[in-house]
């Protein structure tokens, strides 16, 4: 959150200098320095928004994770097909932010996405 309110920041203040730099030559008038000003604070809005939703999701991708690291079961979604993944069968690659299938499991060379997952006690919730 704190990496948001500095590029929030950051950015407000880079396009509030481009306007007065803008304005100080005569580029743009006032009138159209207050619509510039209005289209910047929604980009910038627009970033933040962003930047906070993609951090939810890292979020929950990380804490999946560490779920999985420690021992936890996952049900992942690939297409149709539901999978229990799970230490036993299932290897984690933190690079690629995916599971892989042991090569003694009936998933060898399966590759599974970690955002396909949930852990296995909130899909009877949900």
């Amino acid at each position: 959150m704190v990496r948001f309110w500095i590029l929030f920041i950051l950015i407000v203040a880079l396009l509030a200098f481009l306007a007065q730099i803008l304005s100080k030559f005569n580029v743009i008038q006032r009138k159209m320095r207050i619509y510039f000003g209005i289209l910047l604070l929604v980009i910038a809005a627009s970033i933040g928004i962003f930047t906070f939703f993609q951090d939810k999701k890292e979020d929950k991708i990380n804490d999946l994770a560490q779920l999985f690291l420690q021992g936890k079961d996952l049900i992942c979604q690939v297409g149709t097909q539901s999978i229990e993944a799970n230490r036993t069968t299932f290897n984690f690659i933190s690079g690629t932010l995916t599971l892989m299938g042991k090569e003694q499991s009936d998933y060898y060379h399966k590759t599974i996405p970690l955002k396909a997952c949930k852990l296995k006690d909130d899909t009877k919730s949900h």
